[in-house]
């Protein structure tokens, strides 16, 4: 059971790695930006390995909390996206463009763990709103749900890709709206589309 000290140290470490990248920080960095010593950090974990493991835990479980309420508090499956399609961005503006690059070339086994949380917990969410919004009658009828989900899991990683999308080029928040209203307007059906442009009115 992790304790409120070890939550408030995973919490300062995301947003240092938000902020900064994992590369460029090092264990004295961190050690000092949370106000303790390293000897007292290596207390918690047994080296940075093990410490973006942590954090990346950490976000995956507020991602789970999150998304749980988010689907909860929607009053339909086009609500549900556009709360889901806020908050991402607003994570995304936090973080830096190295990130994602760093996690898949230095810490795999933290972006395999990742990875796993797209393709299981991320791929029934998408497959739940899809199902959701043909019941609602907001979504189109005539697609196979699980192809359409496998493919928007499938397209968020496209996001990272620096040679698609130059971070000099592309503001990372911007690419991922186009993209979910591009994939929102693929869904909808006549009474969906009166839906979304009632809601971004």
């Amino acid at each position: 059971m992790m304790n409120e000290q070890h939550e408030k140290f995973l919490k300062r470490s995301e947003e240092l790695f938000m902020r900064y990248g994992i590369k460029s920080l090092t264990m004295d960095d961190v050690a000092r930006e949370l106000g303790i010593s390293k000897k007292t950090l290596y207390q918690f974990v047994s080296n940075k390995e093990d410490l973006v493991r942590k954090v990346v835990e950490k976000n995956i479980n507020d991602d789970v909390r999150n998304c749980l309420v988010w689907s909860g508090d929607a009053e339909d499956a086009v609500d549900e996206i556009l709360i889901v399609l806020r908050n991402v961005m607003a994570d995304i503006q936090r973080m830096t463009h190295n990130l994602v690059y760093d996690m898949q070339r230095y810490h795999r086994d933290a972006w395999d763990l990742w990875v796993e949380h797209q393709r299981g917990f991320v791929f029934k969410l998408v497959r739940d709103n899809l199902n959701r919004g043909i019941s609602e009658g907001l979504y189109r009828t005539d697609f196979n749900v699980d192809i359409i989900a496998k493919l928007h899991i499938a397209q968020t990683f496209q996001f990272f890709d620096e040679t698609i999308f130059p971070p000099n080029e592309y503001l990372r928040e911007l690419v991922f709206r186009e993209y979910i209203l591009h994939y929102l307007h693929g869904l909808l059906s006549d009474k969906g589309r009166e839906r979304l442009h009632a809601k971004l009115s």
